[in-house]
């Protein structure tokens, strides 16, 4: 992964603080896709996104969400 250390963990910190496991379900029921979770998890987190822009683009933002998300 791309991201900078202390931004992943302050990321997961933001992320985890997120009832993730009651989305989690309701987007299963409603068929929606894992990326669109990554990503809506992701806005719900109002995580400051303009420090990661500096140096990554989307693909390096959601591989790190991924990684973060995949343990729920």
């Amino acid at each position: 992964m791309k991201i900078k250390k202390e931004h992943f963990k302050e990321l997961e910190e933001v992320i985890n603080n997120i009832h993730i496991s009651d989305w989690r379900k309701y987007y299963k029921e409603k068929g929606l896709s894992k990326e669109r979770f990554i990503w809506d998890m992701f806005y719900l987190s109002k995580f400051d996104c303009n420090i990661l822009y500096d140096y990554l683009n989307d693909s390096h933002i959601q591989t790190a969400l991924s990684k973060i998300i995949s343990k729920y």
